[in-house]
């Protein structure tokens, strides 16, 4: 066989053959797996009956081996599982295992996860949804992660500084990179980024089909169609090092998708002692590494049963776990906007459960991701970082209420955070969606998210005089780069020209107000009754108006003021603080009539940068 990194194990008489599947991780190699590779054949060699297999191994050499490799996830994804279909037609194997160091390990299980099926309620990438299931996904009986990036990574104090400032300059590259061509490979695998929500979703969908296979479809989860009976799920086994200096147990140990909830367990965490992220898969030159090559072993061969005794509770390595809740129909996640710490989220989210009908059991998701400022919300990297807080929520959300629809109440920022994960992320899906303050583009394209059935009803509540969106997010529009935009003052163009076509895309004008008008006390109660029931506010309501201020909509037309900001913030006042004209633009005798003239303009200097940092984070 041909295939770079396919080894044919040594025939035994039984030759009952056995594939095992190694992918390394991030800066790694297949030399630098050998270990587990050896360990591998070691243990699945010969059964506890001393029946004899041979051990087949597939280590590729992945692209990320070079730290700035730029391939995208996803088409490693396919690369292996070409690779995989090739190997098992010629081997004919009765068992396959996948094990996966690092970065390795997130891209072991999401190979599994497309060979398995792509479910109909997970709406996979474009590239992994046109793949069909594999028949040989059906021959994978484990799963084992080493040192794995189960949530993804990110930046912390407690990296170690070649991790640090490695992760820092790939974090850097991929924020900054003008086209998706210069984004490194690592950048996919962070916290919140769309591989690893896709990931992690369509595994607690997988799991859960499952789980409903295993009971007969007695209860049945809540999806438009049940697919084709799922491969049985896996045991997955998660080891991971005492002291792993990349990794916290935080990022490694994800009850939310993991954890189990039947009776039959499936998931194993064990973990290396003495053991950081790189010594995870050396398994010779100390009683350390040899302690870890058995464990290893037994990773591979041991019982279920014998697993147990050797595996920790995952509830130990993490403080707050939520179990999930199956009792919960309705879940609703209400996040506010930018210079506004969210407290009437709580306000509005009393409302929706007030308004459900019992016996009709709901929840709200209302956490906050802080305050940030005006310049901080224009630069793409930070609103990026953000819509990747909301996603991990998110998830976590799915996994704590599994058979729930999900709900979404958003303003300002909150607005973009749900637009960008629904356009980024194809598993986001909502009910019904409630924007106020929007600060999203008014070509968003609702209509395809309605119909392929990712949201059921849209409302947008335009104000009056939402200053805020007219002037900046909405001068931005006209830059096709920037995914910010003035729907909060504008409306959005679908709502206005299919709104008979296309009933589930609505839009309510003018709310009586400016930028927080739409979320104000008044219309807690109509944010309700859209959540709960689908009503709009008719027309006859006081609150709403029908015009905006001309004058307002003529200023927002000309798109000119975030040029003027630009303009008076970062020209004119520095350069007149640092001129020597200063004094004659205070109208202030001159400052070289003073004995410390430098010092002066040092203060001055200084009083300039205190009151710019004060615009940037809090204006």
């Amino acid at each position: 066989m041909s295939i770079d990194g396919f080894t044919r194990g040594v025939e035994n008489a039984d030759k009952a053959p056995v594939l095992v599947v190694i992918l390394h991780g991030w800066r790694s190699t297949p030399q630098m797996m050998e270990g587990v590779a050896q360990a591998s054949r070691r243990a699945l060699g010969a059964d506890a009956s001393g029946k004899k297999y041979r051990v087949d191994t597939y280590v590729p050499l992945l692209p990320y081996h070079r730290a700035l490799s730029t391939k995208r996830a996803v088409d490693i994804v396919l690369d292996i599982l070409r690779a995989i279909d090739e190997i098992d037609r010629q081997g004919g194997y009765a068992r396959i295992v996948l094990a996966g160091h690092s970065m390795g390990a997130t891209i072991a299980r999401r190979v599994f996860l497309v060979a398995a099926a792509n479910l109909p309620e997970i709406q996979s990438e474009k590239k992994l949804g046109k793949e069909t299931p594999r028949a040989w996904a059906g021959k994978v009986d484990r799963i084992v992660l080493l040192a794995a990036f189960n949530r993804g990574w990110h930046i912390s104090q407690r990296l170690s500084w070649k991790y640090s400032i490695g992760l820092n300059i790939c974090g850097l590259l991929g924020h900054l990179a003008p086209r998706s061509g210069w984004v490194p490979t690592i950048f996919d695998i962070r916290l919140g980024a769309p591989f690893m929500v896709q990931t992690r979703l369509h595994w607690l969908a997988y799991r859960r089909q499952c789980l409903v296979t295993a009971a007969g479809n007695a209860t049945p989860l809540p999806a438009a169609t049940q697919p084709a009976t799922p491969p049985p799920e896996p045991i997955l086994i998660q080891l991971l090092g005492s002291r792993d200096d990349l990794i916290s147990p935080f990022d490694q140990v994800d009850i939310a998708v993991n954890g189990n909830s039947s009776d039959e367990r499936t998931y194993y965490l064990i973990q290396f002692e003495e053991t950081d992220h790189n010594t995870a898969i050396r398994f010779t030159g100390s009683e350390a590494a040899e302690a870890r090559g058995n464990l290893f072993v037994r990773a591979l061969a041991d019982s279920p049963a014998e697993l147990g005794k050797i595996a920790l509770k995952p509830e130990l390595l993490i403080d707050e776990i939520d179990k999930p809740d199956d009792t919960v129909e309705q879940t609703v996640f209400v996040i506010h906007g930018i210079r506004d710490d969210g407290f009437w989220t709580h306000r509005v989210a009393e409302r929706v459960r007030a308004l459900t009908n019992p016996p009709m059991i709901s929840r709200a998701w209302t956490p906050s991701y802080g305050y940030f400022a005006m310049l901080p919300f224009i630069l793409p990297w930070i609103r990026r970082q953000k819509v990747e807080w909301f996603m991990d929520q998110y998830v976590s959300a799915v996994a704590q209420y599994p058979r729930s629809i999900f709900h979404y109440v958003g303003h300002s920022n909150g607005t973009y955070l749900a637009a960008k994960g629904l356009a980024d992320y194809p598993a986001c899906a909502f009910t019904n969606v409630l924007f106020a303050g929007s600060v999203v583009r008014s070509d968003y394209d609702w209509k395809t998210l309605v119909e392929r059935g990712r949201v059921a009803r849209v409302l947008n509540v335009v104000a009056s005089a939402d200053w805020v969106v007219a002037l900046l997010p909405k001068s931005l529009e006209h830059f096709r780069k920037f995914d910010l935009g003035g729907a909060g003052f504008d409306g959005f163009r679908q709502a206005k020209k299919a709104a008979a076509t296309h009933p589930g895309i609505a839009e309510r004008e003018f709310v009586r107000g400016s930028h927080g008008a739409g979320i104000a006390e008044g219309q807690w109660e109509n944010i309700a009754q859209f959540i709960v029931n689908g009503h709009i506010p008719t027309g006859d309501d006081p609150a709403f108006v029908k015009r905006q201020p001309r004058w307002l909509k003529a200023l927002s037309d000309t798109r000119a003021t975030l040029w003027v900001a630009a303009a008076c913030f970062g020209l004119a006042v520095p350069a007149a603080i640092v001129s020597s004209r200063l004094d004659a633009w205070l109208g202030l005798p001159s400052l070289a009539s003073l004995p410390n003239e430098d010092v002066v303009r040092a203060i001055a200097l200084v009083i300039y940068l205190l009151v710019l940092k004060f615009i940037i984070t809090r204006v």
